[in-house]
């Protein structure tokens, strides 16, 4: 079955395209050509469609609202056939118009459950940057071919409505296109590319025809008509496709493709001011010029709460939610810039017995420890200093005030990192850099305080454990 309906599709487009464009046949086959094979090309693009959603999986409702969007298309080519084709009493809006119209709705519809079906938990920012795209292609779109045919547009509010409801479809059309085109990262791939080439190519050929129909500088005849048999071609070639590829989740582009979405934007806003210039631009052009640049600001505040998160992640140790060794950098440079007018001491520590604790209780046990440790040690520390974890067992942390102030928190900093248990004990060596008073850059302060920490490590080692009521008399040492 799907075998005959592609030799329809596709034969009949070819024999469609040489009686158009190269006048074989010539005028005594017009009508069987461009009627009944015209009219059989589109039906069995939207069957061939139905045979794509027989596959079933998750693209089944997305391809059963493909098929219903071009069947309806070709209801309204036969009621033409039938009825309009010839008949200068022909009514318009007629029967046919709705099934033209039909595959609008349907169509977007049919993109709607796709993308569904293509995505899970798909990134904000990858959202908003297919609704920028749309929304910067919609209002272009809508000042270069809403407004042309509202100029021009004649006659009773519904056939007005009628008429305008074509260009408005197309645009809406091309701007879904760009829009989806976005969310793939520019890279649609096989299948996608022929789906949306298809509904594009449908957009192209009712511009075509608009513009035929105005005389607005193209030429009579029915070359247009093989145009649109070769959306119906590229739409009814999904038979024969794969699934579409999945829509990656997260938001991350490379090389050129970060500047589409800005290089659409920047297009679409120049030359919409340019028209405005010189024209007055409508209502819908308006609307969408606004909503295009709101989605832009919301897309940079997207952008910015992802910059923070990310910086947030940089920031923090990730096992205690101390602060890492970089934000130690950070905050060590800033303390000492200001040191004069705010003195501080650095206080690096070390655990005690950790290597041993890892090879006895393994490393789960190890980072379980070294979490409870950690924050253990911020809230020691609060509110007057903040704890870092900058690599293994080794900590830091930045206590506010000079000498005189210190003594309280260092001794809580030390016992907060202390721990013991059946078949283990866990303590910290610590040594002190007061800044300015002993050290006045980052580096000679960490390189005193590492030096007094290996001090005290060493005399621990020479002089064997010591117990816990004892380590208050050698801290007052430091």
């Amino acid at each position: 079955m799907r075998n005959g309906i592609g030799a329809l599709l596709f034969g009949g487009a070819a024999v469609v395209i040489l009686h158009d464009w190269v006048g074989i046949g010539g005028p005594a086959l017009d009508v069987a050509i461009n009627g009944v094979v015209y009219d059989t090309v589109v039906v069995c693009a939207g069957l061939a469609c139905l045979t794509r959603a027989r596959r079933g999986g998750q693209e089944r409702a997305a391809w059963i609202a493909f098929a219903a969007a071009v069947l309806a298309w070709g209801a309204g080519e036969i009621w033409w056939t039938l009825y309009i084709e010839g008949n200068p009493s022909a009514p318009y809006p007629s029967p046919a118009d709705l099934g033209y119209l039909g595959f609008y709705p349907l169509a977007v519809l049919g993109l709607y459950l796709l993308v569904k079906a293509r995505t899970h938990e798909l990134d904000p920012r990858l959202w908003m940057d297919g609704l920028i795209a749309a929304l910067g292609t919609g209002a272009l779109g809508a000042a270069l071919l809403v407004e042309f045919v509202a100029d021009r547009a004649d006659g009773t509010g519904i056939e007005v409505a009628t008429t305008l409801a074509y260009p408005f479809g197309d645009v809406v059309m091309v701007s879904l296109v760009v829009g989806v085109i976005a969310l793939t990262r520019w890279r649609p791939g096989r299948t996608w590319t022929l789906l949306l080439a298809g509904l594009t190519v449908m957009a192209v050929a009712d511009v075509a025809f608009t513009l035929q129909t105005y005389e607005a500088a193209v030429p009579d005849g029915d070359w247009v008509e093989p145009i649109y048999l070769f959306a119906a071609v590229l739409i009814g070639a999904e038979a024969w496709q794969p699934d579409a590829d999945r829509i990656r989740p997260d938001a991350r582009f490379d090389g050129w493709r970060e500047m589409v979405v800005p290089g659409i934007v920047a297009v679409a806003m120049i030359a919409l001011v340019g028209m405005q210039y010189f024209n007055h631009a409508s209502a819908l052009t308006t609307v969408l010029w606004s909503a295009t640049m709101l989605a832009v600001i919301a897309r940079l505040a997207l952008s910015l709460r992802e910059n923070k998160r990310l910086l947030d992640q940089v920031r923090t140790d990730q096992l205690t939610g101390l602060g890492s060794h970089g934000r130690l950098q950070v905050d060590l440079a800033a303390r000492c810039a200001r040191a004069a007018e705010d003195p501080f001491t650095v206080m690096l520590l070390d655990l005690n017995g950790f290597k041993r604790y890892n090879d006895t209780f393994g490393h789960p046990a190890g980072d379980a420890i070294l979490a409870r440790l950690g924050g253990q040690l911020q809230r020691a520390v609060a509110p007057d200093g903040i704890g870092y974890r900058i690599g293994g067992d080794e900590f830091v942390a930045l206590i506010d005030g000079d000498c005189s102030g210190r003594d309280a928190v260092v001794k809580r900093a030390a016992e907060a990192l202390t721990a013991g248990g059946k078949g283990f004990d866990l303590s910290a060596a610590w040594g002190l850099a007061s800044v300015p008073a002993e050290a006045d850059a980052p580096a000679a302060a960490m390189q005193l305080a590492d030096v007094r920490m290996y001090a005290q490590k060493e005399s621990r080692r020479l002089a064997g454990p010591l117990p816990v009521h004892d380590r208050e008399a050698l801290e007052q040492s430091h």
